[in-house]
């Protein structure tokens, strides 16, 4: 409520002169798209709906929905959380909220938390068992973010009832009648890509943002910011896999490469990754990451921890382990270093882990807070953005 109250008459962020100008033709009946908007309008014509109905058509609406969206991410977070780890779910929860690379995006016009809130619902569902519903939620998905359709293969996996792979492939045939239902995110999202001839709306962004290429700027940033925000999980992570080093040497192993990977492969060579470092905090970040030596050997530690704390976390249901070649995956398709592609996987993996102590959790929602506090405080002095 004090950040709504604080943005209420702060000028448009970055990205929301585009996404808010979108929202504010299709209010007055234009069904024109923006040349620079690079996303499906999924989430612009869903505001859009909700300011008309509400007669609030304004910037500040606009973030009131954002803020409404929030909420239903979080409540996604709490179900799956609940049926997947009883028990610990406000806590989660909780943290979830204070995220710092996420609550900045509660209460700006931005299509990130309607996405995230989304995805969660659709996790819950295929979990849940409620496939059909899993399906529809990830074709909305794909209509406010499309590149998200990537995420459809874990939620596939997760779907499964055989206990391994193998036995999946060998019932090969109630595989396939089980995992029809997410064929229908997959099939939209590629009846558009091969309709358009790219997966960015926008031509004139599509070379910035181009298909089937592979970075590892993104992967490694993920990591590093794992190791950074949850230090007190992952340092004893660290030390338990250096001491089962002998018996399970691959992750110490993931580790070195991480640290190796950080240290000789780490590159922001996105045009867009040298825009107003001092404003940008992704930039600042990865700008400075890449000048700085000592940086750079601090943020390889930080992301050999986190893929250290990543093989040694345990995670629910038994496959979600997948969730880590996904989020690979998804990371490694964007030639763009942003913090709000980070957010995703990270908050999917906060969902499906295993906690440490309340201790230690309560240490870290109260660490998260404030520096989300700091952030919010930049934001709304317009002296930084995620």
């Amino acid at each position: 409520m004090a950040a709504i109250v604080a943005m209420r008459w702060l000028g448009p962020c970055t990205d929301e002169i585009t996404h808010y100008s979108q929202v504010w033709l299709f209010t007055q009946g234009d069904w024109r798209l923006l040349p620079e908007l690079t996303t499906l309008p999924g989430y612009h014509l869903l505001v859009a709906a909700l300011l008309k109905v509400s007669a609030a058509v304004s910037l500040q609406g606009a973030r009131l929905a954002s803020a409404a969206f929030g909420l239903c991410a979080a409540a996604g977070f709490h179900a799956l959380r609940t049926r997947l780890w009883p028990g610990t779910q406000t806590l989660a929860t909780a943290q979830m909220l204070a995220l710092p690379i996420l609550a900045p995006l509660f209460f700006v016009a931005y299509t990130d938390v309607l996405a995230l809130a989304l995805l969660l619902w659709a996790t819950w569902a295929s979990v849940s068992a409620r496939h059909w519903l899993a399906a529809l939620l990830l074709l909305a998905l794909v209509a406010v973010r499309q590149h998200l359709v990537l995420w459809s293969g874990l939620l596939a996996v997760l779907a499964l009832p055989q206990t391994s792979l193998r036995d999946a492939i060998v019932e090969w045939r109630a595989s396939l009648r089980l995992l029809a239902p997410y064929l229908l995110p997959v099939g939209g999202f590629a009846a558009f890509w091969l309709g358009h001839g790219s997966i960015s709306l926008s031509p004139s962004q599509a070379a910035l943002h181009p298909d089937l290429s592979l970075h590892a700027g993104n992967v490694l940033l993920a990591l590093a910011v794992l190791g950074a925000l949850l230090p007190l999980q992952v340092v004893p992570a660290l030390v338990r896999s250096l001491r089962a080093g002998c018996q399970r040497p691959w992750p110490p192993l993931l580790a070195l490469a991480a640290l190796a990977g950080f240290w000789f492969g780490f590159a922001a060579s996105n045009p867009y990754n040298g825009v107003l470092p001092d404003f940008y905090l992704h930039n600042r970040l990865v700008q400075a990451i890449v000048q700085e030596p000592w940086l750079r050997a601090l943020a390889a530690l930080l992301a050999a921890a986190g893929a250290a704390a990543l093989a040694a976390t345990v995670l629910r249901p038994a496959r979600a382990r997948w969730l880590h070649v996904l989020a690979a995956l998804f990371l490694a398709a964007s030639w763009l270093i942003e913090l709000r592609y980070v957010m995703v996987p990270l908050v999917l993996w906060l969902a499906l882990r295993e906690q440490a102590s309340r201790r230690i959790e309560w240490a870290t929602f109260g660490g998260w807070l404030l520096l989300t506090c700091w952030i919010m405080r930049g934001v709304v002095a317009q002296r930084l953005f995620l």
